[in-house]
């Protein structure tokens, strides 16, 4: 597996920048066509917007508002597949859509609403969605509030238990079938042909500092919220100089409040959700347009207060309130610039913008549900500019480290860890948890924990996460830094605790395992504390 250390000149077909999903799905796509690609990332996989979603697989009833319903349509077909590819990250998830008397929108829109939801969903040989009265939405959900209740629409979309493994898996297994990816890899400089045209790039390894120059055929900027920046570097105009428009949203952290997912529509007429995700409630999101520092984002005491005055209006609950903000997440969408609407009403659906002969392509409008469809169009534009002649085939093979041919994989036949339990001496919740973070090829962590010293342990105390992790991290899943592991390779940073408690012990070990200086482990321990420290920065600013 590549290593940022292994970062060398060298020529590619394609050199892909950005290692969030949108480039981590072309990297893989593009891999799996027998296409020479590199990937680059100036920071970890899927630590950006990825990592900054209300993490769910969904097909979009919103969007049915907005005519959109060829999005709608690709977005359930999506969520069908990765249901296939990755069933120990994607979980069906129950929602209602409690409708009120002063509700903006009634309960025959709504009715209207889930029946077009089924109808377009692949495969349908059932009515899955409908309309509750009162006294069925209350029994289901007792949280909600009672008063002026007139039903709630009930229907199912996914939830993405970890975006960031999703992500990871992606890079993975591009890297599995031929690709190159690297982390913490800026790129300086973007290579010229001697006609002018773009040719590769210059790239700097921001851990030893070495620069190489990436040749390629083709450059695709997946860069999401920093695509018009890239777009300035490389000198290209052709589409004018502004192709994103850029809204923030955030989302924060509550106890646990309901057992399903709630879909609410606010004072404002936008739509809000309280997701059931690990022990909490999360809520979210803003969405305002964008134009500061995309390094430090953080969501504000005022935003946080938006959301949980509009939460409180579907639950009357005590917990929701400011104090009870366990942390909160920040994010930038990188949606295609429109001119003249309001930021939720700008198009989620995703454009390659092709300039410089179809040798610079620019991805905007990301929705993370459709990933996977976006990279085979975008591989589709890929091969035509390359000559060559290879068909997508992203949505045959799993996302769980097997890359085995998907089929119908029953998710029931392989997550009871049962018998493993006594032959491992692992507890069942550290099995569970292994299951959830590599599906299938959870024995691979089995395996290591019996071989490395203290290979059982717990990472945290708060946490059934244990050292094998670590080292599996550091030799086969390319983390390279502390905020790696805690935020991206396992669940601890985004747990309760944030691994305040456990961040020193675990970048010792990690530090051990890398040849860090005590200076390196220092900086490693102040930026993770830094980033904890934004997640709460709402709390003053």
């Amino acid at each position: 597996m590549t290593r940022p250390s292994d970062l060398a000149d060298g020529d590619y077909d394609v050199v892909v920048i950005g290692g969030g999903m949108a480039g981590a799905g072309v990297a893989r796509d593009l891999a799996l066509r027998g296409v020479s690609v590199a990937l680059v990332e100036k920071d970890d996989f899927a630590a950006a917007t990825t990592s900054r979603s209300s993490k769910l697989i969904h097909g979009g009833l919103r969007y049915l508002e907005l005519f959109d319903v060829a999005l709608v349509r690709e977005s359930l077909r999506e969520r069908e597949i990765l249901n296939r590819l990755a069933p120990h990250l994607v979980r069906p998830l129950p929602f209602l859509v409690p409708i009120y008397r002063d509700s903006s929108r009634g309960l025959i829109k709504v009715r209207i609403g889930l029946t077009l939801y089924d109808w377009l969903t692949p495969g349908r040989d059932r009515e899955r969605y409908r309309v509750l009265p009162p006294i069925d939405t209350l029994s289901l959900e007792p949280a909600i509030r009672a008063e002026d209740l007139r039903g709630a629409g009930y229907y199912f979309d996914d939830l993405l238990v970890f975006p960031e493994r999703l992500c990871l898996e992606n890079v993975l297994s591009a890297c599995r079938h031929g690709a190159r990816a690297f982390n913490y890899a800026q790129v300086e400089e973007i290579v010229r042909a001697p006609g002018g045209a773009p040719a590769g790039v210059r790239v700097r390894d921001l851990v030893t500092g070495r620069v190489a120059t990436l040749g390629a055929r083709v450059l695709v900027n997946a860069t999401g919220p920093w695509v018009d920046e890239l777009r300035a570097l490389a000198g290209v105009r052709e589409r004018g100089p502004r192709i994103l428009r850029r809204t923030k949203g955030i989302h924060c952290l509550l106890p646990g409040l309901t057992e399903h997912a709630i879909y609410h529509s606010t004072s404002d007429d936008r739509m809000i959700f309280v997701i059931p995700w690990r022990e909490f409630s999360l809520i979210g999101t803003t969405d305002t347009d964008f134009d500061g520092d995309l390094d430090r984002l953080h969501a504000t005491r005022d935003e946080v207060s938006y959301l949980l005055g509009e939460v409180r209006r579907a639950l009357p609950d005590p917990r929701v309130a400011f104090e009870r903000v366990v942390y909160t997440y920040a994010g930038v969408r990188p949606l295609s610039y429109e001119e003249g609407k309001r930021e939720s009403d700008v198009s989620r659906a995703h454009k390659v913008v092709a300039e410089a002969d179809g040798r610079f392509l620019s991805i905007t409008g990301t929705k993370l549900t459709c990933f996977r469809s976006l990279a085979a169009g975008l591989g589709d534009a890929v091969m035509r500019t390359l000559g060559h002649r290879a068909p997508a085939r992203t949505d045959r093979y799993t996302l769980d480290g097997l890359d085995e041919e998907a089929g119908r994989v029953e998710a029931h036949t392989w997550l009871d860890v049962s018998p493993e339990v006594a032959s491992s001496g692992l507890a069942r919740e550290t099995l569970e948890t292994l299951v959830t973070l590599y599906g299938r090829a959870y024995p691979r962590v089995v395996d290591l924990a019996g071989k490395v010293p203290g290979g059982t342990d717990r990472l945290c105390p708060q946490n059934p996460d244990i050292v094998a992790q670590l080292h599996l991290a550091v030799q086969e899943e390319l983390a390279v830094s502390l905020q790696d592991v805690l935020l991206r390779r396992t669940g601890i940073g985004t747990s309760r605790c944030q691994g305040t408690d456990c961040a020193e012990p675990i970048g010792r070990r990690m530090g051990q395992l890398l040849g860090w200086s005590p200076r390196r482990l220092d900086a490693e321990l102040d930026a993770y504390h830094a980033h904890v420290a934004r997640s709460r920065r709402f709390k003053t600013a």
